[in-house]
């Protein structure tokens, strides 16, 4: 403990009346037994920081600022959704939410899962001061944010309620039963039996009693009443009012519009919440704002979530009459890790950051990731957890590798000092010492399952798993299908378009591959698949000899469009598909379908897949996944409308084909590079969305 804190600890000791210290005694010693069970469920600290979705970058191969942040950060919260946003369920459509990404939803879930891999908990943020200020965001579709949820990973969401764009409202009664309706409904639709958190980030002195006039907002029987803030704070009563004062009374916490707006949210919903990361800033210049914290430390012993101390990278907004130098980050992490007043000591509270991407005024080597860092040491050396701490932070899940790569297999790992790595169950070599990985060389064609386990001194042990697959080397299955919506900032960046492989030459976006020079053409995609476009050797099957796999003439299942064989089908007859008989498989929800242009039908259409389509993407949304096949009766001439091609002539009127999921017809001879929708005055005419 710092001298400072020491002394700052014995001051207030002294402002305390003997009732009032004995007051709290007895409340700490009568924790309600549910409380204490959540509460000691897992006492490792909380870091949090609020990551501003409009400052991420495009993912590179050395990441992006979204998912290169470090382990000390536990959990971030992504700011922010709308509250009155809407979300189909399977889309992984972003487009209006109000999460500012430069990137789609694939790419958002996929960084979710790497943040995930590195044991960082990641929570969707809803509101901030922007998104309150009509009454259409009180239109909250609760289903909607729960599908958001589970469709993307994220470990649980926080409600940041300013409502109006700030806490000037936030006490007054339509607005605490807002608050109350929007955690009770989320905490039903996403249940801490399935892991998801409930957070909030309350103003700082939200668990401090309040004033009239409504009286809700106090609390008789805490020891930070209203009619006890003299005792708590040591200053004149006169000075309530006084929040921009250089001697910083901290009696002005008490004179906030926002004080004790938390206190009948806790009464009615207070089991539900998981903690509570309350924005300790933006209070003028009260010092002491350890008793915020302890405010809200009452109602966590009782309620059994924990606190996250909020504090603002200089300077903060209003003001500054006060800054979060490293110094007070230090003496206030220190703080929450002794416990404070209410023997908060190894029930995992810690800090929050607004943000983590903002340099201090003070010192500009100094930023919201620093001070998580700072707070991260201060926390873990306090905490009374033994057992390792463990993840693998790469591969992440589901990556896809080349058979004739090798990769290197890390662990995260803390309080151990034995890590394990196994392939398959196989034990692939024991390291005792940082850093905790290995290089895995070539492993043959199929899905493979990662190990790690960890072990201490004591022999306390943790195990993380994750699966990977390993493709051929000439495969075009880990290759995304081009979007124009991505941004491809790298160049040599490799994408699927219209069966062909195309390299970017420099940054894009919305350039057709084909009709523009930033795209180079590699390869069609049949170069890389054998014999006659058909997956194997011989002559176009999979397998030896004649090329059959198993023998007779030449097919797996029988008929003339087999696996390998036939006329170069993956499925039978001209379907394209994996089936045998010539007939397309149905859409089956629970099943991955990890290559692109596998057709299936669903409610007697047919689809065919533009990438990896993962369980319960189903087909119908045009921003999906899955594209329409249009045939017969559906608006095309007879038989199936062909992608495409934009190295092909057409010098037939009336050719229909499908260009971005709709279909054209010519109306005369369409050159190279006259692509559909290119202009409106040139060959092409839509026939049908």
């Amino acid at each position: 403990m710092t001298k400072r804190l020491l002394g700052l600890i014995v001051l207030l000791s002294t402002l305390f009346s003997c009732t009032q210290m004995d007051e709290i005694n007895d409340i700490n010693t009568t924790v309600n037994t549910e409380s204490e069970t959540r509460t000691n469920s897992n006492t490792t600290p909380l870091v949090v920081g609020y990551f501003p979705s409009w400052s991420e970058t495009y993912p590179t191969s050395s990441g992006s600022r979204l998912r290169n942040m470090p382990e000390e950060v536990t959990h971030i919260f992504l700011s922010f959704i709308k509250p009155n946003m809407r979300y189909t369920k399977g889309s992984f459509d972003i487009k209006g939410v109000g999460i500012e990404v430069p990137y789609d939803g694939i790419v958002l879930k996929e960084t979710v899962d790497h943040l995930k891999t590195k044991g960082i908990k990641v929570i969707l943020s809803i509101g901030g001061e922007t998104y309150w200020g009509t009454d259409e965001a009180y239109d909250i579709d609760y289903v909607a944010v729960a599908d958001f949820v589970r469709d993307f990973g994220f470990d649980g969401i926080d409600w940041d309620y300013e409502p109006n764009g700030g806490f000037q409202t936030i006490g007054e009664p339509i607005n605490v039963d807002r608050f109350i309706t929007m955690i009770r409904e989320s905490r039903k639709l996403l249940p801490r039996e399935e892991g998801f958190l409930i957070a909030c980030a309350p103003a700082g002195c939200g668990a401090l009693g309040r004033s009239t006039p409504y009286a809700a907002n106090d609390d008789a029987d805490s020891p930070y009443a209203y009619s006890k803030r003299a005792e708590v704070t040591g200053d004149a009563l006169s000075n309530e009012y006084n929040a921009t004062a250089a001697e910083g009374y901290t009696i002005s916490l008490y004179g906030f519009a926002s004080t004790g707006h938390m206190i009948p949210v806790f009464k009615a919903v207070g089991y539900d919440l998981d903690f509570v990361a309350f924005q300790g800033y933006n209070t003028g210049s009260a010092s002491q704002r350890e008793i915020m914290y302890d405010s809200y430390a009452y109602y966590a012993n009782i309620y059994g979530f924990k606190v996250a101390f909020g504090m603002h990278v200089p300077n903060e907004p209003w003001g500054p009459y006060y800054n979060y130098t490293e110094d007070k980050v230090r003496e206030y992490a220190t703080y929450v890790a002794e416990g404070g007043r209410h023997n908060r000591a190894g029930k995992g509270d810690g800090v929050m950051f607004w943000q983590l991407l903002q340099s201090s005024a003070l010192d500009s080597s100094i930023d919201g990731v620093k001070y998580c860092q700072i707070s991260y040491e201060i926390l873990e050396n306090h905490s009374p957890v033994t057992t390792p701490s463990l993840s693998i932070t790469s591969p992440i899940s589901n990556t896809m590798i080349r058979e004739s790569e090798s990769f290197n297999f890390v662990a995260r790992v803390r309080r151990a000092d034995r890590v394990e790595f196994y392939v398959d169950n196989k034990l692939i070599e024991t390291v005792t010492s940082e850093p905790f990985q290995v290089t895995i060389g070539s492993l043959e064609v199929g899905v493979h399952e990662l190990k790690v386990i960890a072990s201490n001194l004591v022999g306390e042990t943790a195990t993380a798993t994750t699966i990977i697959k390993t493709i051929s080397d000439d495969s075009v299955e880990d290759l995304p299908a081009w979007n124009k919506e991505t941004v491809y900032a790298t160049g040599g960046t490799l994408v699927l378009y219209n069966d062909k492989v195309w390299s970017n030459k420099w940054w894009t976006q919305g350039d057709i591959p084909g009709a523009s020079d930033v795209w180079a053409f590699v390869r069609n995609v049949t170069d890389t698949e054998g014999g006659d476009g058909n997956t194997g050797g011989g002559d176009g099957n999979t397998g030896g000899g004649d090329g059959n796999t198993g023998g007779g003439d030449g097919n797996i299942g029988g008929g003339d469009g087999n696996t390998g064989g036939g006329d170069g089908n993956t499925g039978g007859g001209d379907d394209n598909n994996n089936n045998n008989n010539g007939s397309v498989e149905e859409y089956d929800i629970t099943k991955t379908y990890s290559t692109a242009g596998t057709i299936v039908t669903y409610q007697g259409k047919k689809y065919r897949s533009k990438w990896w389509v993962n369980p319960g993407e189903v087909p119908g949304n045009p921003s999906g996944p899955w594209e329409l096949i249009l045939e017969n009766g559906e608006g095309t001439t007879p038989g199936q409308a062909l992608e495409y091609d934009m190295e092909a002539t057409y010098a037939t009127p009336g050719t229909y084909v499908i260009y971005n999921g709709k279909v054209y017809k010519n109306k005369w001879y369409a050159s190279v590079g006259e692509y559909p929708g290119r202009d409106e005055w040139g060959p092409w005419e839509l026939v049908s969305e």
